[in-house]
């Protein structure tokens, strides 16, 4: 008896520690590369789905879980995707697992797109997955330019145009002089617009150290909130290399004489540019670094428009347990340059003494009339906090802040200060493999202080108010976005509510959607259509400006109300993929048609106009239209590439039909561009034509670029048609511009040139001829473009 109760307690002890053996934890470490590179795979979706776990790789492709193995368990299957990579599915021993799974992903034959996230705020997508148009702009093609910043590239991209900074996709803005943006600017996802004006702030992207750029075209204000009507462009800088790495950067150029010599304002001598780049990044154990530093120095094609800039920057991340990342990035930007509204007319003035004729003044000279010419110095500083926390179930939290706070001194008296404290919170999860959903807050808070610029007596809701020129602005967005995955189809659903306050006055927007689908008709053929609504909310200049600079005289506006609007597209997309003995080609071509509709848009316009006893013309911002923007684009890549040689060959062609919905009737319709005479009517008629303002019909943008061993050359070429309506009040102001306008009826056809030489693989030498052919055109009126400009470039990576 004594024997058996022994025996059998001998057994169930065997059975208890056999079974605690098999529900011994197991420590799971994958890790995820390009089979032909071996570069690590960043955001690869891995998927245990037996015991319900799973998440996303690491910046160095790694993913890391522990595994509770139940009683009899010996495998486990396990399950990895990719987008543009075909699917990877494994078994995982449980009784003898390898310290490390590599594991290499195979490129899928149709593979010309990229891999982007704007659309999705983090979770990756091929470029023909997308239900949206998206185009991607890659560093090689902004280090050919040879650019001191960004803003000059992004003009390359077909549908994107920059006038003198102000950012338009497809025609959604015009020109507002330098006040509010209908295009969202972020970098690596966090808004970049100024506080005070609501422009783009380039001098905070560091050039030296993009991933990409993607830029998102149509309503996005689910995901990126006010003045995102006319899309998003993201900049995404780059993380460290396993090795560390460093680039010195060294350019100079020099301009070549305007085309029309008589406005060679600096004779003999030329204007140059000139600047020097350093970056350097590293990881030393769970620490990543970059470093960053710029100066850049420019004497102006323009006289008085000399510019000397220092930026410098700092990105740190810490991993110091598995799945947390703590950074922190901080820049300093510090600008003195001068500045000018517009000429002061175009055609120069003649002297001749002793039979021998001399030219002054011109296009390329600035107006002296009052405020026409500023003396500024800007500095701008951010500090950039982020947390971000992946845990074993795939679950991702994500906080990402910005500091921004600018200050503007001026000779003008317009100088400026604002602080911008942005928040985003953000929480993202893949369910049942199949759909990504993303759900956050995002809450803003924004002062800004100019007594000279914003302060004055106005009228707000029947009250007279008198303000110190010190405003402030805070702002509380929900928003949560599902994309889903099902065999051929990909599918796109969001929602967003948005709150604003100015000077604590309540201003809350109505809730905005989206949804979108993409199917996948056949291997490289996918079919998109997509709906989104969006809004903007006026920036503080054009509600409470208050100066005059050049003969304009701006009044506020505090009652002004904010923009709202919907983008609609449909689109189809074929790509292509061959690979022969000795060379492979791919491409796409893509087909799109879209309308954009907005209400109560946001334009400077005339608030009041007095002939007598002497000319009076005062300018506010105001709702003057409901718009409607219906148009087509076609873009395209193809890219051949052999042993040694490669053609590529991208771009595309889009037109747009700008409507006003509202416009003035002929009869009151101000127009000073084709009888001055109508100036005696300024106080009966208004400038609201059936065309919207500062559009071009027709733009297109195509790159080739050819090569052989070390050596390429590549061409840019924009073009954009006749901007057939601008504000009538400046045939006034801007002296000679209707006839330059006369001079030009057929838009501009822009050339640059770039010949590269690439050394070895750490050394290159580049030389960039911008507007090689010398086209004379306007950057807005009375603002002439850059002349011919011949840039050396020298760049080393240690």
């Amino acid at each position: 008896m004594t024997k058996r109760i022994i025996s059998n307690g001998l057994l169930l002890l065997l059975f208890f520690f056999s079974t605690s053996l098999l529900a011994q934890s197991i420590d799971l470490n994958v890790k995820v590369t390009d089979g032909q590179n071996g570069d690590p795979l960043i955001g690869a979706t891995i998927s245990l789905p037996e015991i319900g776990k799973g998440g996303y790789s690491d910046e160095n492709g790694m993913f890391t879980t522990n595994i509770q193995p139940k009683a009899g368990q010996n495998t486990v299957s396990m399950k990895i995707s990719f987008t543009g990579y075909a699917n990877y599915e494994t078994q995982i021993n449980l009784t003898n697992p390898e310290p490390i799974y590599k594991i290499e992903l195979v490129q899928e034959d149709v593979r010309a797109e990229d891999v982007v996230i704007t659309a999705t705020k983090g979770f990756a997508q091929a470029q023909s997955d997308v239900t949206v148009s998206i185009e991607v702009l890659k560093p090689r093609s902004i280090q050919l330019q040879a650019l001191p910043s960004v803003d000059k590239a992004l003009t390359q991209i077909p549908g994107v145009d920059n006038q003198d900074g102000q950012l338009n996709i497809r025609g959604s803005s015009g020109y507002a002089y330098g006040v509010g943006s209908r295009v969202m600017v972020t970098l690596d996802g966090l808004p970049l617009l100024s506080g005070d004006a609501g422009g783009a702030v380039f001098d905070l992207i560091p050039v030296d150290n993009l991933a990409q750029i993607e830029v998102l075209k149509g309503a996005s204000s689910v995901l990126y909130g006010s003045s995102a009507l006319g899309g998003v462009i993201n900049v995404i800088t780059a993380d460290p290399d396993e090795k560390p790495r460093t680039v010195l950067r060294i350019r100079g150029g020099a301009f070549d004489q305007p085309a029309n010599k008589k406005l060679d304002w600096d004779g003999d001598a030329s204007a140059k540019s000139g600047s020097i780049h350093l970056f350097h990044s590293r990881k030393i154990g769970k620490l990543d670094f970059t470093l960053q530093a710029n100066a850049i120095k420019e004497t102006g094609y323009r006289q008085s428009t000399d510019q000397e800039q220092y930026r410098g920057l700092a990105m740190l991340k810490w991993k110091p347990i598995k799945g947390l990342t703590v950074g922190l990035n901080a820049s300093i930007s510090v600008d003195s340059s001068g500045q000018i509204l517009y000429w002061d007319k175009y055609f120069p003035d003649s002297t001749e003494v002793n039979g021998e004729i001399t030219y002054s003044g011109g296009g390329l000279t600035p107006t002296t009339d009052d405020g026409g010419f500023r003396r500024q110095l800007q500095s701008s500083i951010a500090l950039d906090p982020v947390i971000k926390y992946l845990d074993d179930n795939g679950n991702l939290f994500w906080y990402r802040g910005r500091l921004l706070r600018n200050s503007n001194a001026n000779n003008t008296n317009q100088s400026s200060q604002y602080n911008i404290f942005y928040n985003d919170f953000l929480y993202q999860r893949t369910i049942a493999d199949k759909i990504n959903w993303v759900t956050g807050a995002t809450y803003t808070f924004a002062t800004i202080d100019g007594d000279s610029l914003y302060g004055g007596t106005y009228e707000f809701e029947g009250q007279q108010i008198t303000s110190d020129g010190s405003h402030d602005q805070n702002s509380l967005g929900l928003y949560t976005q599902l994309d889903g995955k099902f065999g051929r189809l990909n599918t796109s659903l969001g929602v967003r509510f948005e709150s604003v306050q100015i000077d604590g006055s309540a201003r809350s927007s109505l809730p905005v959607f989206r949804a979108g689908i993409n199917y996948k008709i056949a291997e490289g053929t996918n079919f998109r259509a997509s709906f989104g609504q969006a809004f903007r909310v006026p920036s503080i200049a054009e509600r409470f400006a208050n100066t005059s600079g050049g003969g304009v005289v701006v009044e506020p506006n505090p009652s002004i109300r904010s923009e709202t609007g919907f983008s609609a597209e449909v689109g189809l997309r074929q790509g292509f993929f061959t690979k022969q003995p000795g060379y492979k080609i791919k491409g796409f071509v893509d087909l799109a048609g879209f309308r954009m509709q907005y209400q109560d848009m946001v334009e400077f316009g005339v608030s009041t106009a007095n002939i007598f006893p002497e000319l009076d013309v005062r300018f506010s911002s105001i709702n003057v239209a409901d718009a409607r923007i219906t148009g087509g684009e076609a873009t395209m890549m193809l890219g051949i590439e052999g042993k040694k040689s490669f053609f590529n060959l991208s771009g595309g062609v889009t037109y747009i039909d700008p409507q006003n919905l509202n416009p003035a009737p002929d009869s009151l319709q101000l127009d000073l561009e084709t009888g001055i005479g109508d100036i005696i009517n300024l106080d009966t008629k208004v400038d609201q034509p059936p065309i919207l303002k500062y559009r071009q019909r027709w733009t297109v943008r195509f790159s080739g670029s050819v090569g052989y061993g070390p050596v390429s050359f590549t061409t840019n070429f924009r073009y954009k048609s006749f901007t057939e309506a601008v504000d009538q009040y400046l045939f006034i102001v801007v002296s000679d511009l209707k006839e330059f306008r006369d001079l030009y009826p057929n838009g501009n056809r822009v050339f640059d040139m770039i010949l590269a030489w690439d050394i070895n693989k750490k050394n290159q030498i580049s030389l960039t001829l911008d507007n090689a052919f010398n086209e004379e055109y306007l950057v807005i009126p009375g603002f002439l473009a850059p002349q011919r400009k011949l840039t050396l470039q020298y760049r080393v990576e240690f």
